[in-house]
């Protein structure tokens, strides 16, 4: 999805769903069950069907070599405030 410029993270898909559905002065149209997707972009027939191709490579391929794990991992625990720069995680924490 990045090298289609469709890729956000957890933080610019919430701004999305305020900006073009839930504050927008011509909001996108809901699905037919009424519902607002935040998926439309991963569903898109051009991004399935290079998710397809890519799970034959995840099958036959280490994890590492063909994903971006090791980013989504870091993304993941920076949003959980983990591995945040500056911050020495062997230090004792102090009582308040």
């Amino acid at each position: 999805m990045k090298r289609k410029g469709l890729h956000e993270g957890c933080i610019q898909q919430m701004y999305r769903l305020y900006r073009d559905y839930l504050y927008a002065a011509d909001p996108k149209p809901l699905d037919s069950a009424g519902r607002i997707r935040l998926d439309d972009w991963e569903m898109r027939e051009d991004v399935q069907r290079e998710v397809e191709e890519r799970w034959e490579q995840i099958r036959n391929s280490p994890l590492q070599e063909v994903t971006e794990i090791a980013e989504f991992r870091s993304e993941f625990l920076r949003h959980h405030g983990f591995e945040m720069p500056g911050v020495d995680y062997d230090q004792d924490v102090e009582d308040f």
